[in-house]
């Protein structure tokens, strides 16, 4: 998007309550030109609302007096990056993708939860709801063309991103050599619960896997077998092009950014849902993409 907009003075804000690898190296990439730059790490606190308190005073200084004329983000549903939308009211804003969340209907970027905590976090804070937030975005940039986002088609602009460096065309005449499959690692427990968790555990013991792509916020890695593949700041689409030449792809895990972004090069993309996600957004979002639903109740 920076480069696409030609940005050449800009101040970078880079928050992460993971630290992992990858978080390190896109803040160096991202950072290397910015005039100002910071890169806030912290871990989740036992309760949210400590996290939230902490992360505000933490930024506390840019909150300060001076003005952007632009302003570009991603979290539109996070309380203090929420906050600073509105501290900049007078500033044009500009929202991106974070990862496939954009695209789940009704999820968290659309609408915020109705309950009575939600409603005196964004008053303590000083925040506006999702819904309105949306209704300030200038611009919103996209690399998922044919999806419904969190905006209108008309203030969408398309990016190629990674993809017109790296995704490789397939070549229908090379023979390949194998097929090679891959496990995309997620926080699980955060979404599933133990029992469904031992349910992917037996399918993917089954299927047996090639590799494992770790995600960031994974605490674990299940015990499926396969190679941990090493990312090495990388994200895991250009970890599994690399690794895969020559061979077939299919993909396993949870519905993510990774699912979409591979569809091109993989002859088979599986997700595992819990049963309850069937007629949410998220399943909608599984079958639009072209996925091969699993639903562990």
């Amino acid at each position: 998007m920076i480069d696409h907009l030609g940005i050449i003075n800009y101040d970078l804000l880079y928050i992460t309550h993971n630290n992992s690898e990858e978080d390190r190296s896109y803040f160096s990439r991202l950072s290397s030109s910015a005039t100002i730059s910071e890169y806030v790490y912290l871990p989740p606190a036992r309760f949210d609302l400590f996290t939230h308190i902490k992360l505000r005073l933490r930024v506390r200084s840019w909150f300060c007096d001076c003005d952007y004329k632009n302003i570009y983000v991603a979290s539109i549903n996070s309380l203090v990056i929420n906050a600073l939308i509105c501290r900049f009211s007078f500033s044009n804003l500009y929202t991106f993708d974070d990862g496939a969340a954009n695209l789940v209907k009704g999820g968290s970027y659309y609408i915020d939860p109705s309950t009575k905590r939600m409603t005196v976090y964004r008053i303590l804070f000083k925040g506006l709801a999702v819904e309105k937030v949306r209704k300030r975005i200038a611009r919103h940039f996209s690399l998922y063309k044919g999806f419904c986002n969190i905006v209108e088609e008309s203030r969408i602009t398309y990016l190629d991103g990674w993809r017109s460096e790296y995704q490789r065309a397939p070549d229908i005449t090379s023979p390949r050599e194998r097929t090679k499959r891959y496990f995309i690692g997620a926080p699980f427990e955060e979404v599933m619960s133990g029992q469904e968790i031992e349910r992917m555990i037996d399918l993917m013991l089954a299927v047996g896997i090639d590799g494992y792509i770790k995600h960031p916020r994974e605490k674990k890695e299940l015990p499926i077998g396969g190679i941990i593949l090493d990312k090495g700041g990388r994200i895991a689409e250009e970890v599994i092009l690399e690794d895969s030449v020559g061979c077939a792809v299919e993909l396993y895990g949870f519905l993510s950014s990774v699912m979409m972004n591979l569809q091109g090069v993989s002859e088979k993309r599986v997700v595992f849902l819990p049963g309850h996600h069937k007629l949410t957004g998220v399943g909608e979002l599984a079958r639009e993409s072209g996925c091969q639903e699993v639903y562990l109740t």
